[in-house]
């Protein structure tokens, strides 16, 4: 939840960061197309960054999970499957999201996949009104809620754990060992697990 005195500057801040990185995406705008005949808006971003192997790119992740808030952690087996499945070949980016990517070898030079406009400043950042609204409106609509809660994951202010048990008001809340990816990470993901599945057996699913 934001504060809603800083709305003006996130919007500018996102219009800012798009009007940049346009030029990054799109180098032939206005509609001229590229060098083998693809469009600007198919093209492949021509400043990926490329990391000269996947044990490069899997310590690049990690160290975006070292840099978070907080105690948060990643396994290198985690980080591992993120990279396989977010990586191709530097040389073989795809131009479209249509063709089925490359799986990178060990010790290739590969670049990340996503649209970079992920990595964008939102547009819209809520409020803590807002957020209280929207956990008051699934709490009355009696929808289910399961909420798991990772120990060294993303740090919650007392605010935040006030409104997800007063407001929300799950019926199925536990806190469980592990960081922000606790489901994917090989010592936490089983009881991760086994709570959804006592989730849906609850809820008869």
């Amino acid at each position: 939840a934001r504060n809603a005195n800083d709305a003006s500057r996130h919007v500018r801040a996102a219009c800012q960061r798009r009007l940049k990185s346009n030029r990054t995406l799109f180098p032939n705008a206005n509609g001229a197309a590229t060098t083998n005949g693809e469009s600007a808006t198919t093209a492949a971003p021509t400043r990926a960054r490329v990391y000269s192997s996947l044990d490069a790119a899997i310590e690049a992740r990690l160290s975006t999970t070292r840099r978070m808030p907080g105690d948060q952690f990643l396994s290198y087996e985690a980080a591992r499957d993120m990279v396989l499945r977010a990586t191709v070949p530097a040389n073989n980016v795809p131009p479209s999201s249509s063709i089925p990517p490359t799986q990178p070898s060990e010790d290739e030079p590969i670049v990340f996949r996503h649209d970079p406009r992920l990595q964008w400043p939102s547009l819209q950042y809520y409020t803590r009104e807002q957020v209280e609204t929207f956990f008051r409106d699934v709490c009355t609509s009696q929808i289910p809620v399961c909420y798991l809660h990772a120990a060294d994951g993303w740090p919650a202010d007392a605010w935040a754990a006030s409104v997800i048990k007063d407001v929300l008001k799950p019926g199925h809340f536990k806190m469980l060992s592990g960081s922000h990816h606790f489901h994917a990470d090989p010592d936490s993901v089983e009881g991760v697990a086994s709570e959804i599945v006592e989730f849906l057996e609850e809820q008869k699913l």
